[in-house]
């Protein structure tokens, strides 16, 4: 129950992020990386050894759906707020795409500058 109040939370937060000068498919990209990834908040922050396999067929999904410049920066935005949020431990947020075997174009750092995402 607190993790859904969590992430309604940051879904208002990031709604009104990205309400201003964004489109509604940055918003559309956001929710459904941030639903998606949200089984990926126990390995995240260093309570599971390892994370599931639905948390690397998320990572897996961010990957694929993170095609241009503005996806890729729009993700990040969203994810770091999301990491610093939930108390990602940054060490597990750099593993995780190795961990997946995936290659993301979007690293989940709280200190990432987004607006340098190529």
């Amino acid at each position: 129950m607190e993790k859904k109040i969590v992430v309604a939370v940051i879904a208002f937060w990031l709604t009104l992020s990205f309400g201003s000068g964004s489109t509604s498919v940055a918003n559309d990209i956001c929710t459904e990386a941030m639903t998606r990834l949200r089984n990926c908040l126990p390995f995240l922050t260093t309570t599971a050894p390892s994370p599931s396999l639905s948390c690397c067929e998320a990572v897996g999904w961010v990957s694929q759906h993170a095609t241009t410049t503005q996806d890729r920066r729009d993700l990040c935005k969203c994810l770091k707020s999301a990491s610093l949020a939930y108390k990602v431990d940054p060490t597990r947020a750099k593993e995780l795409p190795d961990v997946c075997k995936v290659s993301v174009p979007v690293p989940i750092l709280p200190q990432i500058d987004c607006d340098k995402i190529q």
